[in-house]
């Protein structure tokens, strides 16, 4: 990082204070070891500040480290994985996308519980593509971000029902919207093509959670 850059974050914490104190005192902070503690209270859930406007100690630490993040959405990461015990060691801290700190997180974490998906969520998690980040659509399901790569890419699954397809917002608000004096559940299965089974989930709104009429 360039010593103007360094020099702008020193700045930042002039003045009286435990917190900048602490932070001036520790941003050359050299020893990998061990992660270096927040003593200012836990910040499980929370975000660690200092001064006001409020400062990320996370991301201050590591723009002195590593300089300005490429991009503003890059994430402070944790080689760790002890950001939510409070670790703010500059030298475990990188800039990461929020996918490949997900990643890291998930290593950290460990294997998580498999689920078993039925053919309507893994048909639910295609027509959530572009809708919904992948790391959205892993949590929501419970599976790991690479199972969920592989399902929008058609990898897995591969067309397990030949009746089963995805349905668009248009065709979901349409089921959702004709009473069932207009056309039964049995007639849209026919013109879709599917059991009808999936439109009564589409109508009960047990599927397709997501589409407002």
């Amino acid at each position: 990082m360039s010593q103007s850059s360094q020099h702008e974050i020193i700045e930042l914490l002039q003045g009286d204070g435990d917190f900048k104190t602490w932070v001036r005192d520790h941003l050359d902070y050299q020893n990998d070891r061990w992660c270096l503690i927040w003593p200012f209270g836990s910040i499980s859930g929370t975000t660690i500040q200092v001064g006001k406007p409020p400062l990320n100690v996370c991301r201050l630490m590591c723009e002195y480290r590593n300089g300005p993040p490429p991009t503003p959405k890059h994430q402070a990461a944790h080689s760790c994985g002890r950001r939510h015990e409070g670790c703010v060691n500059p030298q475990h801290l990188s800039w990461k996308t929020n996918a490949e700190n997900q990643v890291e997180r998930y290593q950290h974490s460990g294997l998580t519980k498999r689920t078993k998906l039925t053919p309507e969520q893994v048909d639910e998690i295609r027509a959530l593509k572009g809708r919904a980040t992948v790391i959205d659509i892993a949590k929501q399901y419970g599976i790991s971000i690479t199972n969920t790569r592989s399902i929008l890419a058609g990898r897995l699954w591969r067309n397990p029902n030949p009746r089963q397809r995805v349905f668009s917002n248009d065709e979901v608000i349409r089921i959702r919207s004709t009473p069932l004096s207009e056309k039964s559940a049995v007639a849209w299965a026919r013109e879709l093509g599917v059991h009808r089974a999936a439109v009564d989930r589409i109508r009960r709104g047990d599927t397709y959670k997501w589409v407002q009429p």
